[in-house]
């Protein structure tokens, strides 16, 4: 989180933050932040850093995922609540749908239904 690296203040939106990259990876298979010599790895964690706080936020590709979803918000002001992510377009677009998550990972058999329901 930007704030959180230059000594800012930091709360619940910091997490906000960090949810967002952690979805972002998982969406698109790679690290949110593409080291500055591309094939030669970040070279040290301050490098890191520098281009979480000096570069622009990661994005999803807008050619293959939804505008809500492409939304990230560097500055924590403009960042979502919790309270507002949940009535977000991304995630409400499927209210209107019966979706039972306990039956669908007892069902599919997954090792994770296991450890969460078991």
């Amino acid at each position: 989180m930007p704030e959180r690296i230059i000594g800012g203040s930091y709360g619940y939106k910091s997490d906000i933050w960090s949810l967002g990259l952690v979805l972002l990876e998982c969406a698109t298979g790679q690290f949110p932040y593409s080291p500055p010599q591309p094939g030669e790895g970040w070279v040290s964690v301050y490098e890191l850093m520098e281009t979480v706080v000096g570069q622009p936020p990661p994005h999803a590709p807008s050619d293959k995922f939804s505008p809500q979803f492409c939304s990230v918000q560097k500055d924590p002001k403009d960042r979502a609540s919790a309270n507002e992510l949940m009535s977000h377009p991304f995630i409400s677009m499927y209210d209107d749908r019966a979706v039972d998550l306990a039956s669908y990972f007892t069902e599919a058999g997954s090792p994770l239904a296991t450890l969460l329901l078991g």
